[in-house]
């Protein structure tokens, strides 16, 4: 058995997190927790409506950041 690096967080914070979107309802992995998720490589966006239900897929998140543009 192997101990735990108490240097590393544990292996459920560094896991990408599968959610739904609530605009299209498409799976996808959300990696906010591990600090590299796909969607800091987008532009920061204006507040939008609905965001307090989730976070949107890569596809439906490009095409809101395409209509703030």
């Amino acid at each position: 058995m192997h101990e735990h690096d108490a240097s590393l967080p544990p292996l459920a914070e560094q896991a990408a997190e599968l959610k739904t979107c609530p605009r299209c309802g498409a799976h996808f992995a959300c990696g906010a927790r591990t600090g590299q998720c796909w969607c800091a490589t987008l532009p920061p966006l204006l507040a939008v409506p609905g965001m307090e239900a989730g976070c949107y897929c890569p596809r439906c998140l490009a095409q809101i950041v395409a209509q703030q543009q």
